[in-house]
């Protein structure tokens, strides 16, 4: 089967399946309300009364950022907290929910119900955690080793020019590499989680140590397919930023500011659906063949 009938079955599965996009994004927003309302409260007791107050609106500002580090430079340990338990929290619940999404788009005839997508989350949770585990060494790997070796040939290449676009070109083509091999090493561990779902196997391991002959086999056709819902996050992204550069941010303008930005929101959701449900066709295909 071709990538692109693969690709368009992903999209009719990702649609069939839309009400997942509701539970994602409730889950989202609620998450997000539980641990920016302490960073909300500390701004608006800081900053509602100042000029830099009324410009937080428009992102991040280093400014303010900065005061809120000196002003709290006491309290050192209870900021980094702020920000670090929240990232572990996430981290927890994206894999809790990826295994929600997976498990229901493996039941490809079973309507999505609230009960049965969070008893996917729950079943899959430690099986994925474990996964999670393992795929650090395959980051360290690349990060670690891999583009440390690539960083140091393009110093050599361009330690000696005499301009500085062999320093732009470089960076710019080592950024490329980076992205790449990224998902490279991301589509490999999103597949052993869809061929534990497939099997309903408990053995990541071996699941993990299996998959590199299951895709060494067709690397180049499961990769295509990957980079191809890739091209859509990032036509999604451009159109967002694009969009977003242009609204007003003033007044009553915020609302379709905060409106605009959901809908990007449902969109990453929609296309993380997208890259499980392809990689889930292309597994199902070629375990049962």
């Amino acid at each position: 089967m071709g990538i692109f009938k693969l690709f368009k079955l992903g999209v009719q599965t990702a649609n069939k399946k839309a009400r997942m996009l509701i539970y994602l994004w409730l889950t989202n927003i609620l998450f997000s309300l539980i641990v920016v309302s302490p960073v909300y409260f500390l701004l608006q007791k800081d900053f509602s009364k100042s000029l830099l107050g009324d410009q937080i609106g428009e992102g991040m500002n280093l400014i303010w950022f900065g005061d809120i580090i000196f002003k709290y430079r006491d309290f050192y340990p209870s900021l980094i907290g702020v920000f670090i338990i929240p990232a572990v929290l996430f981290f927890l619940l994206y894999i809790y929910l990826n295994g929600g999404i997976i498990g229901r788009i493996a039941a490809q005839d079973v309507k999505v119900t609230l009960s049965n997508f969070f008893s996917d989350c729950g079943k899959y949770f430690f099986r994925f955690f474990r996964i999670f585990l393992i795929s650090l060494i395959g980051y360290f790997v690349l990060f670690g080793v891999v583009m440390k070796l690539i960083s140091a040939l393009f110093t050599l290449w361009t330690k000696n020019a005499s301009t500085g676009w062999p320093q732009i070109f470089s960076s710019n083509l080592k950024l490329l590499i980076t992205v790449l091999l990224f998902s490279i090493v991301r589509m490999f561990f999103d597949y052993v989680r869809v061929r534990l779902v497939i099997k309903d196997s408990k053995k990541t391991i071996k699941a993990t140590l299996t998959n590199f002959s299951f895709l060494g086999k067709r690397f180049f056709k499961v990769w295509l397919l990957y980079l191809l819902v890739g091209v859509v996050v990032v036509i999604f992204s451009v159109v967002f930023i694009g969009i977003n550069q242009i609204l007003p941010k003033a007044g009553l303008f915020f609302i379709i500011v905060f409106i605009w930005q959901q809908l990007y929101i449902l969109s990453k959701i929609w296309t993380k659906m997208l890259f499980f449900s392809t990689e889930y066709h292309y597994a199902k295909k070629s375990i049962t063949n």
